[in-house]
């Protein structure tokens, strides 16, 4: 009798050990995953839902059951749920405005991505095997701006970091921080950097408004620079993005007139034969 109950208590093991590992593991807790992910330096994803939320539902019976999910969380993801109603705090905290909300963090809960509405099991995939395994540097950078939140080299530092990494939106968000500092508000390379950078993210996020502000800025702060013939480049992709073609025109025909011999004269007339 003994040994009967030891098989079927092993059996009953086995059977429970195959099943977590058919699934996601998902914290109810926030501090308890954070505990987790700062253990071995993982990201996390929040996911806010609601026993009312008919997408909600959906993602549960047709997104996160997938394999090819289930096996990218288990490698490189710490999984959140955050029940909406019951956890009104942490819904202040993440600014959630409907439902489904998803939000992609560093190891501490610093939001690094976030998205509203539905994912199929593909989109949520590619999203989290884009994510590094390691994000050891971007925690050891938070950690810093959680003792000093203005720290201007940290905040720099942050902001290049989440761009190699592809976070392009949040990049220009702690550039924008760190162009409110002292530091930053000085006519410096530095800010010259940032300015342009800023720029360069929104046009790889097909942002051309915000990155012609951008670079803009650039080229009245800094008219002498030598990144000159680079920047009137990127500011003409900006307004064919903004669909301003005789302002594109114009700048672009400056980049091969002032600069003939640059590598962004060569691109100029490229575009500029395109249009």
């Amino acid at each position: 009798m003994l040994s009967f109950l030891i098989i079927f208590l092993l059996a009953f093991a086995g059977h429970s050990l195959r099943a977590q590992e058919n699934e996601i593991h998902w914290y109810k807790n926030l501090d308890e995953a954070v505990e987790a992910a700062r253990q071995i330096d993982r990201p996390m994803m929040i996911d806010f839902w609601a026993d009312w939320c008919a997408p909600c539902r959906i993602m549960d019976a047709e997104v996160y059951p997938d394999p090819e999910l289930i096996t990218a969380f288990q490698e490189k993801m710490i999984g959140v749920r955050i029940h909406f109603d019951m956890q009104p705090e942490m819904v202040r905290r993440f600014n959630v405005l409907a439902l489904p909300y998803l939000v992609f963090t560093n190891s501490y809960g610093t939001v690094l991505l976030a998205h509203q509405g539905m994912l199929d099991a593909t989109g949520m995939t590619t999203i989290v095997n884009a994510f590094p395994t390691d994000i050891a540097e971007i925690n050891r950078i938070d950690r810093i701006l959680q003792e000093d939140k203005n720290d201007f080299p940290a905040l720099v530092g942050m902001a290049r970091k989440l761009r190699e990494t592809g976070f392009y939106d949040t990049s220009n968000g702690f550039f924008q921080r760190a162009l409110r500092q002292d530091q930053g508000k000085k006519k410096t390379a530095e800010r010259e950097v940032i300015l342009y950078t800023m720029g360069l993210n929104s046009l790889v996020l097909q942002d051309g408004k915000s990155a012609a502000s951008s670079l803009e800025r650039c080229l009245k702060e800094f008219p002498a620079s030598d990144r000159k013939p680079a920047i009137l480049l990127a500011l003409g992709r900006a307004y064919l993005l903004r669909e301003d073609e005789k302002k594109a025109k114009r700048t672009l025909t400056s980049v091969v007139e002032e600069f003939p011999e640059s590598l962004s004269a060569q691109t100029a007339r490229e575009l500029l034969n395109s249009l």
